[in-house]
């Protein structure tokens, strides 16, 4: 690193790279400089563990290190401590002072995102643009930005921007290819995370990425492999020790992921937020052992820990919906929307969920024109991957109703991109169970049996279909018109 200027008597600017566009920062340090140069590259990586500990040890030696303290408080974001991103990035401002422009501008940048200012954010952001068009980050996060406000395909004209901008930056490549894999473009979507894993041949996150697209394309062995493989190259990688879980989740093996999901914990930055998330997952295993009171109760630990932890409100809902206690499912869905309004994500996919969650407790109250309605609302919001859960619960609504025909469009839309999605191929061997239809009972079962065959006793889905195949019997079919 070479200097480029003093603006005071102990300030001294360094240059990223030799290249000109290079963003500079300011720091009296050139050692600080070394260590958030490292923190930024981890923290790209998603090793947020190293990235703290480099961001850190910068504040060390500068103290008044205004990037630092940015990159710092957006790592805390995205680890769930909203309290002390906001301390941090008050710190930030602070001492921005003596910054350069373009610090002082992406400082008020990450200010807005992690205060949930998201208009004054992409303002910022397209300032930013404008005068550094060669800042393929921006460009990402400007897409994020538009991704919580229903504008999918903005967001995917800014990551391309950002891959026509800087060919080697990965979270580009990255953004791109789960931008792709949202719309249900799964081979465009693998071209971009295989490019994404040449960017960096020797890091976890990229086949990590690569096994999410394989598991929303319901490729389940394919993605479990993939997962494996990333730990091969950094094994306590946390994120990739998580899926694993899921997918173990998703085959029934509910032992094996949570020993899965208590492994990632302790490979984490730990804090409130993440010990009460870690709650709320064990609270999802309970859900599907069938254990309902336990599942809000592990809800109640985490709502404890984490009082704005809207994940746990989300299966809290559910569990009481099972447990036909409906007036304190509304409480939680009270709270919901609240959180969703403090965030300014009244235009984001987590509409497409809360929705989602109201359309599910209507259909346990019985209250049949109103979930069908909510699940209308919901599709207002989301991808035409993320949509899929909803056709699922409305071709629940229909089963319920003995509307076949309704059932199984739904339960077509439900598995248009993810054909081996479970939920819903449960869903469509009860409709076929309903029509009388053994073979298809019985063809279909056999495809969850397999997912399944190393499932868990107690795992309800599984105990589920048991009783579908096991009581299908040649029957006069139902005519679907």
């Amino acid at each position: 690193m070479k200097a480029y200027s003093r603006s005071t008597a102990w300030l001294v600017i360094f240059l990223l790279s030799s290249c000109t566009e290079s963003p500079k920062l300011t720091t009296n340090s050139p050692e600080a400089l070394k260590w958030y140069n490292d923190g930024v590259h981890q923290f790209e990586n998603f090793y947020y563990v190293e990235a703290k500990n480099s961001f850190d040890k910068a504040l060390q030696l500068d103290s008044n290190f205004a990037m630092a303290s940015a990159r710092l408080a957006y790592l805390h974001v995205r680890n769930g401590n909203e309290s002390d991103a906001k301390a941090e990035i008050a710190r930030a401002l602070q001492v921005s002072v003596n910054a350069t422009k373009r610090e002082q501008l992406f400082i008020r940048l990450l200010d807005h995102i992690i205060h949930f200012r998201n208009a004054d954010a992409a303002a910022v952001a397209d300032t930013l643009i404008d005068r550094y068009p060669k800042d393929a980050e921006i460009f990402v996060l400007r897409g994020n930005l538009c991704e919580l406000n229903k504008r999918h395909d903005r967001a995917l004209e800014f990551y391309q921007r950002a891959v026509r901008t800087d060919t080697a930056y990965g979270p580009a490549a990255m953004s791109l290819g789960y931008a792709y894999s949202g719309r249900g473009d799964f081979d465009r979507a693998i071209q971009e995370m295989e490019r994404y894993i040449r960017l960096s041949p020797n890091a976890a996150d990229p086949r990590a990425s690569f096994a999410d697209v394989l598991l929303r394309a319901g490729r389940y062995e394919e993605a479990l492999q993939q997962y494996q493989r990333s730990l091969e190259f950094k094994p306590d990688y946390w994120y990739s020790i998580g899926r694993i879980g899921d997918v173990y989740m998703i085959m029934g093996r509910l032992k094996n992921a949570e020993t899965q999901f208590d492994l990632a914990m302790t490979k984490m930055v730990l804090n409130n937020q993440v010990r009460a998330s870690h709650l709320t997952t064990k609270a999802i295993l309970q859900m599907r052992r069938g254990e309902y009171p336990d599942a809000v109760r592990l809800c109640e630990q985490s709502l404890a820990l984490d009082s704005l932890n809207i994940r746990a409100a989300y299966i809290k809902v559910r569990a009481f919906a099972r447990l036909g206690k409906f007036d304190e499912a509304e409480q939680y869905i009270d709270f919901i929307r609240n959180e969703i309004t403090r965030r300014n994500l009244g235009e984001s996919m987590a509409m497409l969920e809360f929705y989602g969650l109201r359309a599910h407790l209507y259909r346990y109250q019985g209250r049949v024109e109103e979930a069908v309605a909510a699940c209308d609302s919901a599709m207002e919001y989301g991808s035409e991957l993320t949509r899929a859960d909803i056709y699922h619960e409305l071709a629940e609504i229909h089963l319920a109703e003995k509307d076949y025909e309704s059932a199984l469009d739904a339960l077509e839309e439900a598995l248009r991109y993810n054909p081996n999605a479970p939920s819903s191929l449960l869903t469509l061997t009860k409709v076929y169970k309903a029509l009388g239809d053994k073979q298809m009972v019985h063809e279909i079962g056999g495809r969850l049996y397999d997912l399944w065959k190393n499932a868990d006793p107690d795992f309800q889905p599984l105990l589920e279909l048991k009783k579908l195949v096991s009581g299908a019997r040649a029957q006069q079919p139902v005519a679907v018109s």
